[in-house]
């Protein structure tokens, strides 16, 4: 490393007195309060429950959440490697690069950020913390990785002169090995999200880069083949393009290049929950997003409207990176570290496509006494399409209940084929059919009804109405607003659809479920306290909760509420008793002159 650097032996930080910083910030009370819970925090790991239960909102979520190095995880980062991270941040991805073992190196061009990353990254001697300008950093070092993470976009803040971001690249490019690797991730401009008015990434204005708005000293995205241009002018020739989704910053599923080649691989199937994020969050969508990628994947459009890109690039001359699998998909919300998941899906030695699981923290510590028991095996790929998939299409499409209950019929058929009463009368399912959703029923290309996927197993056999419930409500996340449903609330949907279909309900089936639902969320989540009930959901409007509004804007949403509401009142006894009061008020208002209520 250059002389020029000194260490302060407080912070532990590498700074130079030359230093001009690059003040990005995500603003003096977040990073205060950032600070704070990292410095207090007793556990600062990559799996660490206190930082998971500090999450409260989008910073703190995007800083703290674990859901972060998934985006690293599929390229085994290994003790013999050495790390440069260029624009660390707060070093969320700083804590992950040291705790693989590999020597780190992360420069940061805010020293209150850097005091933040150096933080979080206390108690790992392989990583060094240096805040210095990104394009003024000096060593004497080449390293295996060199990072670019969310950063490059900035560029043309942080250099005068033209053509920013080629400077960038090339600075990048010169502390890489011989056959070093560039990994590089950034939004894509022309990404699906953004298109269905999602906010630009970096200013906060909708359609600002579909526009190309971007103006000189502004952040700025590329679309798939700009970037590619840029990093061949950078001399980086050799380029494999993966596809994060939602995006970069909290992905749960990965495709590789090869995935977009393989037919048998359902990929609109594995892209359901995936629509992109915007913050501040919105619901108000023109379109769905999963239905769209149906589309865009069958004219083979997904390289070029993916929200992100995750781009690993060498210089010329350098093998190309291969990869053997096809996706890399990791558990969603906030499980405890001890039950997330990576599943990969990839050919095995005759071709064949295999899911492939694996715990992504084998040596977290388990919950005593548990309800249910994580099974986590591998398994055969089974082509078909997900029923969830039509249920989606059908609520975009308007449908009325009897269409919808048709949707949810082979599934519900599915379990009763599989129930069984025990001598009170309670009818049950087997112990592994807690995961028994229209979001894991296949229907396969061989014209049969699967059931893939059984992730937790109970104790002992569980309550048909519990698999019911949850599967009903659960399918609704991330639809399209269903106008034909204006009003209808989540317990008059589950009791229409499961009548529709033969089955009846008790209200003490709901509590039942309601309870089981409570008992598997407490065990399995970091923030389980802060987890809705399903009893709190049952009564409120499928409209109030709709992931995705097609028709209604926001206000128009909120004014919809406030007439539910009002007409709730208005059925109340209370309101038809004081009805000759407000009469004979409104009278004397009107006689005085004055406006009646």
């Amino acid at each position: 490393m250059k002389s020029s650097y000194n260490r302060d032996p407080a912070t532990g930080i590498w700074s130079s007195a030359r230093i001009n910083q690059f003040n990005y910030s995500d603003g003096d009370e977040t990073e205060a309060e950032l600070m704070k819970i990292v410095s207090e925090a007793t556990d600062v790991s990559t799996v660490s429950a206190e930082l998971a239960g500090a999450i409260v909102d989008w910073p703190t979520e995007y800083h703290l959440s674990a859901a972060r190095h998934n985006l690293l995880r599929p390229f085994n980062i290994r003790p013999s490697d050495s790390v440069l991270e260029l624009g660390c941040g707060c070093g969320a991805l700083t804590r992950y690069f040291g705790e693989t073992g590999a020597a780190v190196v992360a420069v940061e061009g805010s020293m209150r950020r850097a005091e933040i990353a150096a933080a979080r990254c206390r108690g790992l001697s392989n990583v060094s913390i240096y805040c210095d300008n990104l394009i003024t950093f000096a060593s004497d070092d080449k390293f295996d990785f060199v990072t670019l993470i969310g950063v490059l976009e900035y560029a043309p803040r942080f250099i005068e002169g033209s053509d920013p971001i080629t400077k960038v690249l090339s600075h990048a490019r010169s502390f890489l090995k011989q056959g070093g690797t560039l990994i590089l991730a950034i939004e894509n401009q022309l990404g699906l999200k953004y298109f269905n008015g999602c906010s630009e990434d970096h200013l906060g204005i909708p359609y600002y880069g579909i526009n190309d708005l971007y103006r000189d000293h502004e952040p700025i995205t590329f679309g798939r083949q700009a970037l590619s241009n840029c990093l061949h002018k950078a001399d980086f020739s050799e380029q494999t393009f993966f596809y994060p989704f939602p995006d970069y910053k909290l992905p749960s599923v990965i495709l590789s290049g090869a995935a977009l080649a393989d037919e048998r691989l359902n990929i609109p199937d594995l892209l359901i929950h995936q629509s992109g994020r915007t913050h501040p969050e919105t619901w108000q969508r023109a379109f769905a997003e999963d239905l769209a990628w149906r589309v865009a994947i069958r004219n083979r459009m997904l390289p070029d409207l993916a929200n992100s890109f995750l781009v690993l690039a060498r210089a010329s001359g350098s093998v190309p990176r291969q990869v053997g699998w096809l996706a890399k998909i990791y558990s969603r919300g906030r499980r405890r570290a001890s039950y997330q998941i990576e599943t990969t899906i990839a050919p095995d030695a005759t071709n064949c496509l295999r899911v492939i699981k694996r715990k992504v923290f084998p040596t977290a510590h388990l919950p005593q006494a548990p309800s249910f028991r994580q099974v986590v095996d591998d398994a055969e790929y089974v082509v078909g399409t997900l029923l969830i998939g039509k249920i989606h299409r059908a609520m975009a499409l308007e449908a009325g209940i009897d269409e919808l209950a048709a949707c949810f019929t082979p599934w519900l058929d599915f379990l009763l084929s599989h129930v069984t009463t025990n001598n009170k009368g309670d009818r049950l399912l087997p112990p592994d059919f807690v995961d028994c959703s229209p979001a894991n029923l296949i229907e396969a290309h061989d014209g049969t009804t699967r059931y893939f996927d059984a992730e937790w197993v109970s104790n002992a056999p569980i309550p048909f109405a519990w698999t019911v419930v949850r599967g009903i409500v659960y399918s609704l996340i991330d639809c399209l607003e269903n106008v034909s449903l204006q009003g209808m609330t989540y317990r008059q949907f589950v009791t229409a659809i499961t009548a529709r279909n033969g089955v009846e309900l008790a209200s003490g089936d709901l509590c039942l479920a309601d309870d089981c639902e409570s008992h598997l969320v407490a065990q399995c989540h970091t923030n389980h306290a802060a987890t809705p009930h399903l009893s709190e959901l049952l009564d409120t409007p499928l409209f109030l909760t709709a992931r995705l509004a097609q028709r209604s804007t926001d206000y128009r949403q909120s004014l919809a509420w406030h007439q539910a509401e009002l007409a709730r009142v208005k059925r109340t006894v209370s309101w038809r008793i004081t009805a000759p009061m407000r009469a004979s008020w409104n009278l004397l208002l009107r006689l005085t002159g004055k406006r009646p209520e």
